[in-house]
């Protein structure tokens, strides 16, 4: 039996890949949510892991089909492919802080209200943000530090003051 100029294997194929591809996309973000429950990452930048892990496997789906179907994807996946490159390049420092930005989540070498010192900056800790950090100077000025340097830049965090509390006798 033929459907639109599809034969049977074809239609079972698309079938086929379309329920994988259902059932892919429900497992994978419950395996890498079970994953990070063991990660430091902050729980948004997890959350935001998840569901691109959801439309990653969407796509990828989409592609068997297409190739299912007949058409061939070779000059599509060499177009991405240098599109990916050229926007990698435009974009380094971008993506270089927001890995950067993953990281010091990750590691929490310093957290908000810390006093640090880096390239000659120095103040309270305000926001670590996804691509910078905001630390507030002395005199009140606000310095925006892009995550990037906390990996290549050595940093000072200054001891965290000890509250006292009174001894009772």
């Amino acid at each position: 039996m033929q459907i639109a100029g599809f034969d049977d294997v074809q239609l079972v194929g698309v079938v086929v890949a379309l329920l994988s591809t259902y059932v892919v996309a429900r497992i994978v973000p419950r395996i890498l949510a079970k994953i990070f429950e063991k990660t430091p990452f902050p729980e948004r930048i997890e959350r935001a892991i998840v569901r691109v892990s959801k439309y990653v496997v969407y796509v990828i789906g989409l592609f068997v089909v297409i190739s299912i179907l007949g058409v061939d994807l070779t000059p599509l996946i060499i177009g991405l492919g240098a599109s990916g490159i050229a926007i990698s390049f435009a974009m380094s420092n971008i993506i270089r802080n927001l890995v950067s930005g993953i990281i010091v989540q990750g590691d929490k070498h310093f957290r908000k209200g810390d006093r640090i010192k880096i390239r000659g900056h120095e103040g309270r800790v305000l926001k670590i943000g996804m691509r910078t950090t905001i630390i507030e100077a002395d005199n009140g000025d606000r310095i925006f530090i892009p995550n990037s340097l906390f990996m290549s830049q050595p940093m000072l965090r200054v001891k965290r003051e000890r509250k006292i509390s009174p001894r009772t006798s």
